[in-house]
């Protein structure tokens, strides 16, 4: 059984970032997950970072958020150096309510003064047509646009970017799923389901939404998972290089059909293609209790059922587009009681946990794995974080 003094248990964003904040240390470092499936129907675990494009803002929904994202941000130019890989397009996040002024507004400026934030104002909705013509918003809509780096992340290259660093300092990268964690005299025995042992003094749980599954954790996180369904719309290289200004949007409609939007310009896909990315919140979403629904859900759940839905709600947004295709892709979130991070040592000795995303971790998973790389290297946290800001909520 090969021996490490710390095991990431995860290969997402948080798990990558923890993995290589702990490499640094020079420590027998481990971070076990699997690659992006090939094979839907033979993958046991999934996850939504298998894509292309994230919003990327600063200005967060509290103080601890927006540290995160800057936290983050101040990291991009140093790991694309470090790793020759580059996932950062600093084009802009517009934030814009169509019901007018609301509490994140309200927020915003306090916060943006806090961590000397640059943004821009806008008071309705002709004031934002001004500004940005592609996109259509009702004349009640009031907004802020955050500049330069906020815009949008890879996500997939992100987490490659990540790994290559982890692996420049000697870590071990094992493409494996972890079924059991057993605690034992001398700390932990990992066991995946492709039949290998693994043992460490300490661990850290980085498993995303599938962290309450299989025999991970003895006391389940308090985390509700639920499904989410994106929108791809498929433009021709001549519509794509049209919008490549357009700043990523977080757009807070709810209109009882559609919920808290989110839209990325059109980005290039593995297929070559380019896509205009949507996502949001529907009142048919599903939640999770048992890994064989996530399952069946990433392996043949009806997301196209929602096509025409989503396009009528992309189209009233961007109406001049004239996209070729529509496809539907199938993603996971999970959210906390706090609705932060869940990151702190469990109660059981010598197994942390980083978990809980909701919604906002993509673009702050550097911090995220920094601050639990942090915590079981130094035992305490980073300054300007406290432990009340990611306490841990047991079912």
């Amino acid at each position: 059984m090969k021996d490490f003094d710390i095991i990431v248990i995860g290969k997402g964003l948080v798990g990558s970032a923890a993995s290589k904040y702990l490499s640094i240390t020079k420590k027998r470092i481990a971070v076990i997950g699997p690659d992006e499936p090939s094979d839907y129907d033979k993958s046991t675990v999934f996850a939504s970072h298998y894509d292309q494009a994230r919003v990327q803002r600063i200005i967060g929904k509290d103080k601890v958020w927006t540290r995160l994202n800057l936290d983050s941000v101040k990291q991009y130019r140093t790991i694309q150096e470090q790793s020759d890989i580059h996932f950062h397009n600093p084009i802009g996040c517009l934030y814009v309510n169509p019901a007018g002024r609301d509490e994140y507004l309200n927020k915003a400026a306090y916060l943006a003064s806090q961590f000397n934030l640059d943004y821009t104002a806008y008071a309705n909705g002709a004031a934002l047509t001004a500004d940005f013509s592609d996109y259509r918003f009702p004349e009640s809509s009031q907004g802020l646009l955050e500049p330069s780096p906020s815009g949008l992340i890879n996500p997939r290259l992100l987490l490659k970017a990540q790994l290559s660093i982890f692996e420049q300092h000697n870590g071990t990268n094992l493409k494996e799923t972890v079924l059991d964690i057993t605690y034992h005299k001398r700390g932990y025995i990992v066991t995946s389901e492709e039949g290998h042992s693994y043992q460490a003094p300490k661990i850290l749980l980085a498993a995303g939404s599938f962290v309450n599954f299989h025999n991970l954790i003895a006391q389940k996180l308090d985390l509700q998972v639920k499904n989410e369904i994106i929108l791809l719309a498929r433009l021709t290289p001549g519509q794509a290089s049209e919008l490549a200004k357009l700043p990523s949007l977080l757009y807070e409609i709810d209109n009882t059909i559609t919920e808290g939007i989110y839209l990325i310009q059109p980005v290039q896909y593995p297929d070559g293609h380019y896509y205009i990315k949507m996502g949001c919140n529907m009142p048919e979403d599903i939640y999770f209790d048992h890994i064989s629904q996530v399952q069946d859900w990433f392996r043949k759940g009806n997301s196209d059922q929602f096509i025409n839905r989503l396009k009528q709600a992309l189209l009233k947004i961007l109406p001049n587009i004239e996209p070729v295709e529509y496809l539907t892709k199938r993603c996971i979130i999970n959210r906390s009681v706090h609705g932060r991070p869940y990151i702190g040592e469990t109660n059981q000795s010598g197994l942390y946990v980083a978990s809980g995303c909701n919604g906002y971790s993509a673009m702050c998973s550097d911090a995220i794995g920094g601050v639990a790389a942090h915590l079981i290297t130094h035992r305490k946290l980073p300054g300007h974080y406290a432990e009340k800001d990611f306490e841990i909520f047991y079912h």
